[in-house]
This record gives C-alpha cells, sequence and structure tokens, in this order.
C-alpha cells in the first residue's frame, strides 16, 4: 500500500524534473534528524522546540505528497502547542513508523 498520493506525486516529479531526486534526497535527510529531534524534546520537556520540529517536518511531508504523515504530524503540532503531553510519546512512535514507510517508498522511488 502506497504512503503517498500518487496523483500529486507524480505530478511533483513532472514539474520538479531533474530536480526531483535531489528533493526526495534533501526530505530524507532533513526528516532523519528531524524525526529523532522530536523525542529529545519530548524528553527535555521542550514543547516550543518539538512544535517547530513537527511543523516543519508536516510541511516538508505535505510537500513530497505525504497526506498522512502530514496530517499525524499536525495532531502532534497541535498537542505540543497545547502542552498536552499525555499520548504525546506514543503519536511521536506512530510517526516515526509512518515516517519509515514513507522513507522506504521514496528510497525505493529513488533508485528507479
Amino acid at each position: 500500500m502506497t504512503k503517498l498520493n500518487q496523483a500529486a506525486f507524480s505530478d511533483l516529479r513532472e514539474i520538479m524534473e531533474e530536480e526531483f531526486s535531489p528533493l526526495l534526497e534533501l526530505y530524507i535527510k532533513d526528516s532523519d534528524s528531524r524525526i529523532e529531534e522530536l523525542t529529545l524534546y519530548l524528553e527535555a520537556a521542550d514543547y516550543e522546540s518539538l512544535r517547530q520540529t513537527v511543523h516543519s517536518f508536516k510541511g516538508a511531508s505535505s510537500n513530497i505528497c505525504a497526506v498522512e504523515l502530514s496530517q499525524q504530524a499536525q495532531k502532534i503540532e497541535d498537542a505540543a502547542k497545547e502542552q498536552r503531553i499525555e499520548g504525546l510519546s506514543a503519536a511521536i512512535d506512530a510517526l516515526k513508523t509512518e515516517y519509515l514507510s514513507v522513507r522506504e517508498e521514496l528510497m525505493a522511488d529513488l533508485k528507479k
């Protein structure tokens, strides 16, 4: 099952042309570090940094057509903004799992 909006992803590939692969590579590189930062900020109770990081991650995920991932990030952003910590750790774990699925799909696309 695909984790990306395939129609939008195909359109993005067509629009970006030779910049498409570098875009995916940058997304993966940035997201790998951002996804790990989320847990560190949660452990430090730094909810503003968590909110800012997940906000950036949400936007980047939306840009590469990972709709579900972006929606999950939005929920975490809202919780961090309101400092609703109950369930936040589990939500971040679920986001990481979803990200790994998206990452796998993007890596497969880069190998085409």
